[in-house]
């Protein structure tokens, strides 16, 4: 299965529907668990026990993080098939909040990546990693999406 733990909801109507057309097509379970975006109140270490929280030792744990290793979309589909085929536990992807994350989830994690060296708000990137996991499905299919 694949998870996405992220911080906060979804908050802008556009963002909801695309995410809920992708999630529509892809031929794989998602799970996506959302985090209450609490950093400000509560502390970042406080938001990161609880993203910590929601992850099985078995699991695989991908962090959508700037300084991240960055993949094409081949790479990236790549990734998805064989964290899938070969991995015993979930692929997870972790979208941290505004504040980020601390030093905690990036020693849990096993990769790190980096869709840029720019900044994009955290509901934007729920959007644009499940619209990457489509196209790495479609990719996998030899589907003409790709191009």
């Amino acid at each position: 299965m694949i998870k996405i733990i992220a911080v906060g909801k979804i908050s802008q109507k556009y963002l909801d529907t695309g995410i809920s057309y992708y999630l529509k097509q892809i031929p794989h379970k998602i799970e996506i668990i959302e985090v209450k975006d609490e950093a400000n109140i509560q502390g970042i270490d406080a938001e990161s026990e609880r993203i910590l929280s929601k992850i099985k030792i078995e699991d695989y744990v991908c962090l959508l993080a700037i300084q991240g290793k960055m993949e094409d979309s081949e790479s990236f589909a790549k990734f998805i098939d064989d964290k899938l085929t070969y991995q015993s536990g979930d692929l997870v992807f972790i979208i941290g909040g505004s504040h980020g994350v601390n030093d905690s989830i990036f020693k849990r994690s096993n990769a790190q990546l980096s869709f840029s060296k720019m900044t994009f708000p955290h509901q934007l990137m729920r959007l644009m990693l499940i619209e990457q996991i489509y196209r790495g499905f479609m990719i996998l299919k030899g589907h003409p999406y790709h191009k």
